[in-house]
């Protein structure tokens, strides 16, 4: 826990200071961002890297759709991150530092499967590593930060485009046990409003920030129908937001050896890690730690091929929601968009293996392999690597 906690105020540091970047250098708090899907005008929005307030008529009207009583009555906790209480408090179930994940998802079902995540963006840098996945035809889950999202639409629509899984990483990524019921409401639910602004997708997946999560928190969450997506542990963290502090070889060779351990293992099942596509830095190592579990015959997916999900998305959303189906270890699937384009998806499996759950604090990221995720308009398939 003293690992995570110091580690999580780096990436609080490292957050703050790229978004704050990001808001000098794209849209104007007045600009009017537009995308094939819909307009999206940030002065429609909350501040950005602000956590929302909960008496603006959207959020009044949000609270009004769903019931928080019965919630829990647990501690608001303090700081960004929080210390652990001490003493615990009793039946919190907090992740982060009694390591009680709940039905948190923390390891890819699938054997043998490096679930492959990416957090904090949409950035400026995360087209390099759209790039990069590309030519890999490899798909990832990406865990938005509603106030990036809002200034990078077309970011964010152009990982649909090409087949990778949105999910959401809140408004502001303030830790949530900080926050009100309300708040949290509000932070999830304004980044449900930009992405389904800009792609017409409801999310259905969402990572806590810092991992921060406990049992008042989950209750929210499940209100609004997410399903919170933790990771594999300590070992399954990349540490690629402790760079430049860390040295790039020092990342490489402390995750090469997370690697030998899990291709020794029974494999039976999968693991999610921590990346970031944050900036260059982290999108540049990346590149360098995906190859690596590639050689090791790790089939790489992202959460939804993980999970065997079919709908990856919530419903009500104004798009067509990339489905997954036939997902086997065989070579070739079927996949389907909805009724309204077929394809045969071609999937390079890598065995059948996996590592146990670890509650700890870093995350894990998911890749496409032993089954498929289309995009959403007209994307007849998707080769997998």
């Amino acid at each position: 826990m003293v690992k995570f906690l110091t580690s999580s105020i780096t990436v609080l540091v490292m957050t703050i200071a790229t978004i704050q970047a990001q808001t000098t250098t794209s849209t104007t708090a007045a600009a009017t961002t537009t995308t094939a899907a819909a307009t999206i005008n940030v002065k429609d929005y909350p501040t950005i890297n602000q956590i929302p307030p909960t008496n603006s008529a959207e959020v009044l009207a949000w609270l009004k759709e769903i019931d928080l009583t019965g919630a829990p009555n647990i501690t608001i906790h303090t700081g960004q991150p929080p210390s652990c209480p001490n003493p615990p408090i009793a039946d919190e179930c907090y992740w982060t530092c009694d390591g009680c994940s709940s039905d948190d998802i923390v390891a890819c079902a699938r054997p043998n499967t490096w679930g492959l995540t990416f957090d904090d963006g949409p950035s400026t840098d995360t087209p390099v590593l759209l790039d990069y996945l590309k030519t890999k035809s490899i798909a990832a889950t990406f865990f938005l930060i509603g106030s990036n999202v809002i200034q990078y639409p077309d970011t964010v629509k152009r990982e649909i485009a090409e087949g990778h899984h949105l999910a959401s990483h809140t408004w502001s990524h303030h830790a949530l046990t900080t926050l009100t019921n309300e708040q949290i409401v509000a932070e999830m639910k304004w980044t449900e409003k930009a992405v389904l602004a800009a792609t017409g997708l409801r999310m259905k997946y969402m990572r806590p920030p810092y991992g921060d999560i406990n049992s008042r928190v989950r209750f929210v969450l499940k209100k609004l129908g997410y399903i919170p997506v933790d990771w594999t542990g300590d070992a399954y963290d990349t540490n690629d937001w402790q760079m430049p502090t860390m040295s790039e070889a020092t990342v490489i060779s402390t995750f090469t050896k997370s690697l030998d351990t899990y291709a020794a293992s029974n494999k039976s099942q999968g693991f999610y890690c921590l990346e970031h596509d944050l900036n260059s830095l982290t999108v540049g190592v990346a590149q360098k730690l995906i190859p690596l579990g590639l050689a090791k015959n790790i089939t790489i997916a992202p959460v939804p091929v993980c999970e065997s999900d079919n709908q990856p998305y919530q419903l009500g959303g104004t798009a067509v929601i990339p489905t997954l189906s036939g997902a086997t270890t065989t070579a070739t699937a079927t996949a389907t968009i909805s009724g309204s384009v077929t394809g045969s998806v071609t999937a390079v499996s890598a065995g059948a293996s996996s590592t146990g759950k670890s509650a700890s604090s870093s995350a894990s990221e998911s890749r496409v392999s032993q089954g498929l995720i289309l995009a959403a308009a007209g994307l007849a398939g998707l080769v997998l690597a």
